[in-house]
Formats: C-alpha cells, structure tokens, sequence
C-alpha cells in the first residue's frame, strides 16, 4: 500500500524468481487483455509485450497490505481474517439488518473498495467454503460451481475431472464413501469430502479472526463522516452507555477497552484504555475515554466507530430503573421509601450457619440491621456447581437413569415426564451437618443436568452406593437453573 501504483491502463506485472527464471506473480487487468497470465516466464512476456512495466514482487508487502485491509473491515464485523494470499472472510452473523439487508450490505463493501482503487470479486455464502467459491467463480448456485471451487489441489482436480466429476453438483451424486477411499489425503487439499462437507455446512470450519474481539461490543456507522471533537464525543457517549448496559446485565466490569475510530479515507485509529478496578460505570469510563479524542487527527472526518471490551471480570450489579430527577436511585434509597409507605411488613434474606442450601439463609424483617459476624447473601465462596437463583422449598423426587451407579444423570423422570439429559456437570458434594447424623441424614451430591430442550436441573442424589446397612441412594430435584 506504500508503493506507487502503476499508471492506470497500462499492462504491468509483478515479477519473481522461479526454476526457470523470473515469472509473472501477478498481472493487471491491461496485461491480461494482452494474453499475459501469472506463472508466464518475463521473457516471453517481454517478447509478447516489449513495453510491460514490471517491479520486484514483495510478499512480505503484500502480507502487510492484506492486515491493514482486515483491520479496516472491521467496520463492517469484528469476526475478520485474512486468507492469503488476496483474501479478507468475514463472519457477519446477525449483522447485514444494520446495513439494511445482505445485498446492500455487499454493495457498499464493493463500492468503498473500488472507490479506494481495488478491484475485487465478493461472495456471501452460509458458510466459509461457499463464500469463499462464490467470490471466485460464476455460478449461480453451489452445484453448478466447478470442483476447483472445493479448495482442493491442483491434482485432486485434475483426477476429478479425469473422472468425469466436473461440478460441485456432480460430486454430490457419488457415495460418501466413494470419495473418501479415493481422496483420503492427509492434506485438505487432498481431502475432497472434507472440504465438500465444510462447503455444504456438513462439518465445522471455524474462523479466526485477526483481533478475537470480546464478548462485549458497541458499534456506531454514521450517516456522515464527524471531523469535530464535540461530535465524536457525542458518538462515543451512546458507545458508552450501550457496552455498560451490556456489562451491567451481565455483572461484569471492563477492565480493557479498545475504542476503533474508522476515517472516510479507508484508514483507521486504534485507543485503548484500561482500569484497576473493572467498571461499568458510563460516567467513569467516558471521562477516562474523552482526553483521548484530543489528540485523534480525524482527517477527512470519522464514518464509524466501534468501543470493545477486550477484557473483563465480575463486577457489582447496579439497579437500573428507578430514576428521580434524572440520578439513579439508590436500592437501598427505594426500600425506605416502599417501606414507609405501605404498612405490610418487607423481608430480606440473611446468611444463617449452615451449608445445607435450604438452610443457609433465613428471612426477617427488612427494617433489622443483619447480625454482626455473618457475610451479606451471596457473598459465599464459589461452589464447583453453580448455584440456582431461587429453589424449590422441598426438594422433590426424581426417577434417574445413570451411566454408572454413582455417575451423572442420563436420563430423569419428574413431574411424570421423562428427559433426555445431553449436559451434566458436578458433582458437589455437601456433607451433612454433623450434630444431625444421627437423625439419619445422607451426603448429598449435586449436578446441573440439562435436557435436549436445554432446560437445566439443580438435582441430588441422597446417600452413597454401597454402604453396608444403608438403603439406597435417591434422587431429587431441588431447583432450575438459569
């Protein structure tokens, strides 16, 4: 992206050291149109065509212009990757409806591309394989593509089209098992029923992005290019206050960010910030973000922007809702004013001594000071097993079938319905309360256990196996998870 580009018409190549000599790497649109073609040795190019104008190829050049390229799609999706050696994929899940649907979303792509001078193919598939054949070949649907649109080698192709197999649609004619005895290379180039599965969404070809962005993402496209830094700090106030919302529902807290200021000149400004402490506070996090902006030289003016917390962990959860005179008000602020207005008595939980989950909070009144020495709800140390939010107030037995006898649950019957359990993890074991063992109370161990619907189960089972005069163990559920 440094070099100066050749003159526009002009046939011009790229050249490089081969076997034989220099070759054509690349050649443009005008030295096609004379019969030039990359691979071509440079003397017969030159007998062809004595006025080419040719430069010393530079991978490492292009590489770099590849990555700069990836970091200015960025606007478009978080999730980019380079495919080189003249590629950029993009995973743009859930995003086209913000550009007004797939097609006009491709559209601009194309058209800020070639107004930058890049001449380009695009595709958009459902997945990876398809785009990446869509881009590179005409065809009209995924079967009418030739097999080279696989990403297969050259002599994978070669032998397919020796056979007959000239088409994506005609490959999918012949056995599985056909086409994994004959192409069962331990490369993927040779590998045709892998790369046709990854095609067709049969098999899982993940992505890696340049920059695997967070969890936690807020992006802005404007509908004009901002120069002033009033308007940027107006954009990046509504940034703000979008990541912390996301943040505070979830109860984490930024501890990295990395504000991405894209310029209408295809250039891009990356500011991070970080904090000791993480946070979700927006007034917080804008004052540590708006003395950045000073500095930004915005060019021709800044079209997007996009705020990501790059890294985070828990923070306290803040009570959204309840607004007067424009400030958040406080929980504990609200509890007062409910409770002097209504003459029904509030409760509020407190942490009582013991670990027995339906015992280890109590009830009393919400105008009472908590007893001294005992940590607020919630403040208990992590169990292996997460916790529900609300269980039931008896525990309620369950019908369980398991792999082992002391295993996971694999399949329960409850409330007369059978499921199907596909996810478990535990167990936790909770002992009882030693002063109460003579009262014939059981360890308990508990899982989360989750059915094909994805409905999750906070269950135990009630003794051990094999304990000599004890009957045998059983099963119940105790709560729902989220």
């Amino acid at each position: 992206m440094g070099r100066t580009p050749p003159p526009v018409g002009l046939p011009f190549a790229l050249v490089e050291n081969g076997r034989a000599g220099l070759r054509l790497a690349a050649v443009n649109a005008a030295a096609r149109g004379f019969g030039l073609a990359r691979g071509m040795r440079l003397a017969d190019a030159r007998a062809q065509l004595p006025d080419l104008l040719t430069e010393a190829h530079a991978p490492e050049d292009d590489i770099n212009s590849l990555l700069g390229l990836c970091r200015w799609m960025e606007r478009y999706s978080p999730w980019v990757a380079p495919d080189p050696p003249d590629g950029v994929l993009l995973d743009v899940t859930g995003i086209p409806h913000l550009f007004g649907g797939e097609a006009r979303m491709l559209a601009e792509i194309t058209a800020r591309l070639a107004r930058y001078g890049f001449s380009l193919r695009a595709g958009q598939g459902a997945t990876v394989g398809a785009a990446w054949a869509l881009a590179r070949h005409d065809a009209r649907d995924l079967a009418g593509l030739p097999v080279e649109a696989l990403r297969i080698d050259a002599a994978a192709a070669k032998t397919l089209r020796r056979l007959g197999l000239r088409t994506v649609g005609a490959l999918q004619a012949i056995p599985r098992a056909a086409l994994a005895r004959r192409f069962r290379g331990e490369s993927l180039g040779e590998n045709v029923l892998i790369r046709l599965d990854e095609m067709m969404g049969l098999r899982d070809e993940p992505l890696n992005p340049l920059n695997p962005p967070g969890s936690f993402m807020a992006h802005r496209t404007l509908m004009e290019p901002v120069i002033h830094a009033e308007g940027l700090e107006t954009v990046l106030a509504g940034l703000v206050d979008l990541l912390c919302r996301d943040l505070d529902l979830a109860g984490k807290g930024a501890l990295r960010l990395i504000l991405k200021l894209f310029r209408s000149d295809g250039s891009r400004v990356n500011l991070p910030a970080g904090f000791s402490v993480a946070t979700h506070d927006p007034r917080h996090m804008l004052r540590v973000l708006k003395p950045k902006l000073e500095a930004v030289d915005a060019g021709f003016g800044i079209d997007a922007m996009t705020l990501e917390a790059r890294e985070t962990a828990a923070a306290p959860v803040r009570q959204h809702g309840f607004l007067e005179d424009g400030a958040t008000l406080a929980l504990e602020q609200l509890n007062d004013r409910v409770l002097n207005r209504h003459a029904a008595p509030f409760l509020a939980l407190e942490e009582a001594a013991s670990h027995i989950p339906e015992r280890a909070e109590t009830p009393r009144p919400a105008t009472r000071a908590p007893p001294a020495g005992l940590l607020p709800p919630g403040r208990r140390a992590s169990a292996s097993v997460a916790r529900p939010l609300l269980i039931f107030e008896a525990p309620e037995p369950v019908a369980v079938v398991a792999a082992v006898p002391d295993g996971p649950p694999m399949r329960l019957t409850w409330r007369r319905v059978t499921r199907r359990i596909v996810k478990a993890q535990g167990p936790e074991r909770i002992a009882p309360e030693w002063w109460r063992l003579a009262e014939g109370v059981r360890p308990r161990d508990y899982y989360i256990a989750e059915d094909e619907q994805g409905r999750r189960y906070w269950l135990y089972r009630e003794g051990l196996y094999g304990e000599p005069d004890e009957p045998q163990p059983r099963w119940f559920v105790h709560g729902l998870s989220a």
